[in-house]
């Protein structure tokens, strides 16, 4: 429920309910959440995947070591500041004692290895849009510099969830378990004209399939070979982020890797994830449900501000 009058949050509820397409599954695998899903891994396999409880920090900049210019210095001069200069803000952000840190930007190597022996999961290159509706949900401030760490905003600047998580899905759009891997591109009929009638975006071409029974009747080189047995492996389910990685199925160009941030207050918003079909039929179905969101709250609305009126309906 946006909170106009206090919050100034926009009136139009369509920007906090997000809808997430997913291809494969069955339709029993759609799923409402109160939290938001995207997709994003973590910067060290050695990182967590599941914390329950866990506390977000989230930083719309990076975390890097600024040189001097025009200055001239010796390079172990310059990796012993760089150094040390990570290990103070490494430091500061250990002390707030958070889960995860969200970065809109890069991290150096030095950052990502001192926050791996802190036990501090790192997500980076992150959107801002995105850095935002986390910072809704969970309740954290957006931190637009390293320096404010400790000294704006202390620890109440840190957001919460219930829980967190990796999860990975096969890449539907490329691998089929059928034979028939063509690049076919599916026509449909928008029921709702006006959904897509102002629509700008061009249509995007389809990646070309392919056919896992049909790769692992042929002859490959290794590594397509175990490629292709990941992907039937993983199927069309959802697996869990540890138990992929540990059985070798999260590789790259088989699986995608999402974050799920779950358990956030429900009347900050949430997410629905659209399973069941191809991607064109699923984007399809998602105009159509932010459509039917949108006509429902609308009707929300009207009803209470006729009521309030002593109308009668």
């Amino acid at each position: 429920e946006p909170d106009v009058k206090n919050k100034g949050d926009l009136l139009d509820i369509r920007p906090y309910c997000k809808i997430k397409v997913i291809p494969g599954g069955s339709v029993e695998d759609s799923a409402y959440m109160s939290g938001v899903i995207f997709r994003k891994n973590v910067s060290h396999k050695k990182m967590a995947r599941i914390i329950p409880n866990a506390k977000i920090m989230l930083l719309s900049g990076g975390i890097e070591y600024t040189r001097s210019e025009n200055r001239i210095a010796s390079l172990d001069t310059l990796l012993e500041q760089e150094e040390r200069y990570m290990e103070i803000l490494v430091t500061k952000i250990f002390k707030l004692r958070p889960n995860i840190l969200i970065v809109g930007k890069s991290v150096s190597r030095k950052a990502q290895e001192l926050l791996l022996r802190a036990n501090i999961v790192l997500i980076q290159h992150v959107k801002p849009t995105l850095i935002t509706r986390i910072a809704r949900q969970t309740g954290a401030t957006v931190l637009s510099s390293t320096d404010h760490v400790m000294n704006q905003f202390g620890s109440t600047m840190l957001g919460t969830c219930r829980r967190f998580r990796l999860v990975a899905f096969r890449d539907n759009d490329i691998w089929v378990d059928g034979g028939d891997e063509s690049n076919n591109e599916v026509i449909l009929t928008d029921p709702i004209g006006q959904i897509s009638s102002n629509d700008p975006k061009p249509k995007e071409a389809l990646p070309e399939k392919k056919s896992v029974a049909s790769l692992l009747s042929c002859k490959l080189q290794n590594h397509e070979r175990q490629a292709a047995l990941a992907a039937r492996k993983l199927g069309e389910d959802v697996r869990d982020g540890t138990d992929a990685v540990k059985s070798g199925l999260a590789k790259r160009g088989v699986a995608k890797t999402y974050v799920m941030i779950e358990g956030c207050p429900k009347e900050l918003g949430c997410t629905v994830v659209l399973r069941g079909a191809s991607r064109p039929a699923l984007k399809l179905v998602k105009r159509v449900l932010r459509f039917m969101i949108n006509a429902a709250y609308n009707m929300k609305l009207e009803t209470s501000y006729i009521l309030e009126r002593c109308g009668r309906l």
